[in-house]
């Protein structure tokens, strides 16, 4: 479900150009040939920064007149706009020649920005054929639907909890969200905060009885809650907009790698697409949360680094908070990120965060304890991630008050703040890392969606409509084929999205963005809430949804208006509903019985084996060979840049050597019993 509201995007065609394609685009190719020309007569160079603003205001006058801004909203749980998006990973790909800056705040010298080469590339490769290997390692572990869909409910709580985190932000985080940190400062961290307190209800009501439920999606409680018309209704609504949702995402990512590595858009869709698809084909859910855990293991000591030596580069903490300027410390009562707005967005993500693929994860764990620690351990990393996300393109703030002065090609300079903090503070290799971060960050979600688009179909719709009494291998034979359905569906609507205009597909965002709100009070409610009919569900989501569409098309709500509005009229309905509730059917009584329940692991998971120890075995060995193989980016780093690499090398093997220490001795008797559990001829090393 998207979760996100309240982004304005115009991506526009030119008019009388040969193809059709996004305006910045052409703007920044005609700022790289300013800057080529620049290299070869100094003298000229700003003649032709003058020629490049003029033609980039000329461009964006034009696309004003044929394209109005539309409102959509897509990603995961965040605003943003394809163009700015594209805008962010453009700059990457421009070969950055600048000579050495003077810092605007300090007036010393400022390092100069440097352009992806060839080392950056095989580390994005490395990381690549990474992913692969995930999927190749993790097929065994799938021995039925149960294991493809939900990991046996055997997956580790610290690897289902990383892996819910991941599924939870997307590289959004790194151009828009950094954009918002660079424009209004602490307001940024307000946003993930929201985001970390939306957990805080995970933790004390819904993962357990998620949990509880003994599902394996998150749509098959809903014939015993509610009935088949509620449980069809969603599952059906759910794929066919998801589909569009997850194919802007994988257009998104694209355009990012494009952008940064010059391969045209199209087989770069294809490509990403592929890969996706393939470990995920393989390894299932287990594919899905073991290398969303090695991408985390990746990102975490990453930003930790971009993080430390941005604040060294302003002077400490101190030395940030005294440079920012007054409206970046500053949260008022009302406007954009004031305090109504972000009460609004913590409401409204809640619903995102404790359903779809995040309550995938609370029953894919063994009991309810482990759930609760997933939306624990969330909670605590958005929180931290609230702060450390933002603080290189705050710092940005403070050395390059205006961006646009340096990039004025680009529509939304502020939101390449975290890529001009890499490409100014990092040496190549981790500049390599950086591109693969905000890549895996993306490829969680498509994962996730892919993952549970798969379990939907063949669970909620294969089963349930045609074959009642399809057997355990033959749902997973059907979840191979429906998750390679889906990633080829998503991949084919990506690439027409690359090749035409926006507007049809900016419109089925927005009426994504309609069904989060719907979908969400009903499948939460249903779960705390017993006295209501089996109509209450649909009844919720038809208010929601007819208010939403009246508030996205015809009276043009803030997001404010929209959770004051939606939200209210969904849960009055549905509590109104109360009045006519005639008693419980038998499928209503069973599942409360199950979520009063607890989960009796010895008995309800005998059958299942436990992996825990290869899966950690695995993970804290791959882990310390990327940090070793890290080291290596010190012969390509500059010699006052090397404690960096070095910083970072050493922060992924304590997070590889942390991990075998987790496993500890319970994880060597365990041992014993996961080779005892899996079949003769399968091997975990």
């Amino acid at each position: 479900m998207i979760r996100s509201f309240g982004a304005q995007v115009c991506m526009s065609s030119e008019k009388c150009g040969e193809s059709h394609v996004v305006t910045t685009a052409s703007a920044v190719f005609s700022l790289r040939r300013s800057e080529d020309v620049s290299l070869r007569d100094p003298s000229r160079s700003q003649r032709n920064s003058r020629d490049s603003r003029f033609c980039c205001a000329a461009e964006k006058k034009e696309a004003n007149r044929s394209c109005p801004a539309q409102i959509v909203s897509c990603g995961r749980g965040m605003p943003h706009s394809l163009t700015s998006f594209c805008d962010s990973f453009r700059l990457v790909s421009i070969n950055f020649s600048f000579s050495v800056e003077r810092s605007i705040r300090t007036g010393s010298e400022f390092p100069s920005m440097t352009s992806v080469n060839t080392v950056d590339y095989v580390v994005i490769g490395l990381y690549a054929l990474l992913m692969v290997l995930v999927g190749l390692y993790v097929v065994r572990f799938n021995r039925g639907a149960a294991e493809f869909f939900r990991g046996g409910s055997r997956v580790p709580w610290l690897v289902a909890g990383l892996s819910c985190f991941m599924s939870g932000f997307s590289a959004w985080t790194f151009t828009g969200a950094a954009g918002v940190a660079y424009r209004a400062g602490i307001a940024a961290t307000g946003l993930y905060i929201g985001n970390a307190l939306s957990f805080l209800l995970g933790y004390f009501i819904f993962a357990q009885r998620w949990r509880r439920s003994r599902i394996t999606t998150v749509m098959e409680y809903l014939s015993g809650r509610f009935n088949v018309a509620t449980h069809q209704t969603f599952s059906w609504t759910t794929i066919i907009f998801q589909l569009f949702t997850s194919a802007s995402t994988l257009y998104g990512l694209s355009l990012f790698v494009s952008s940064a590595c010059g391969f045209p858009v199209t087989w770069t869709i294809l490509g990403a697409g592929a890969l996706i698809v393939f470990y995920c084909v393989l390894g299932g859910l287990w594919a899905v949360v073991v290398s969303d855990f090695l991408q985390a293991s990746i990102l975490m000591p990453f930003c930790l680094v971009l993080g430390i030596i941005s604040l060294a580069r302003v002077g400490g903490v101190t030395g940030l908070w005294n440079s920012l300027p007054p409206e970046a410390k500053t949260l008022h009562f009302t406007g954009e990120f004031g305090w109504l707005y972000l009460v609004s967005w913590t409401i409204m993500v809640s619903f995102g965060y404790n359903t779809s693929a995040m309550a995938q994860r609370y029953f894919s764990v063994d009991n309810e304890r482990s759930a609760r620690k997933v939306a624990l351990l969330c909670c605590g990393l958005f929180f931290v991630g609230a702060f450390l996300w933002f603080i290189p393109p705050m710092a940005m703030r403070v050395i390059y008050p205006d961006l646009r002065t340096v990039w004025p090609s680009l529509a939304n300079p502020s939101e390449g703040a975290y890529a001009v903090a890499s490409l100014t503070l990092l040496p190549h290799g981790l500049i390599g890392v950086m591109l693969a971060a905000m890549f895996s960050a993306t490829m969680a979600n498509l994962s996730a969606q892919f993952n549970l688009k798969s379990a939907i179909l063949s669970k909620d719709l294969y089963q349930a409509l045609l074959r009642k009494n399809a057997g355990d291998r033959e749902l997973l034979v059907a979840g191979w084929v429906t998750t390679f359905l889906i990633g080829g569906a998503t991949t084919v609507i990506a690439a027409i999205m690359a090749g035409s205009g926006q507007s049809v597909f900016q419109i089925m965002l927005t009426f994504n963005t309609l069904m989060s709100l719907a979908y969400g009070p009903p499948a939460l409610l249903g779960l705390a809430v017993r006295r209501t009919p089996p109509w209450s569900g649909l009844a919720s989501f038809a208010i929601g949804l007819i208010l939403g569409i009246l508030g996205a098309f015809h009276y043009h709500w803030s997001l404010m208006q929209q959770v004051a509005y939606i939200i209210p009229a969904s849960f009055g309905t549905f509590f109104l509903s109360m009045l006519f509730d005639r008693g419980d059917t038998p499928a209503r009584a069973k599942l409360f019985k199950n979520l009063n329940t607890p989960v009796d692991v010895a008995n309800e998971l005998k059958d299942s084996p436990d992996f825990t120890a290869p899966v950690f075995r695995f993970l804290s060995r791959t882990i310390c060979c990327i940090g070793l193989l890290s080291l290596l980016l010190i012969f390509a780093a500059p010699a006052d840049r090397r404690g960096t690499v070095l910083l970072f090398s050493g922060l992924t093997l304590l997070v590889g050597g942390s991990l075998y220490l987790v496993r500890g001795r319970k994880g060597i008797i365990e041992d014993a019993v996961v080779t005892a559990a899996v079949p003769i001829g399968s091997s975990h090393d």
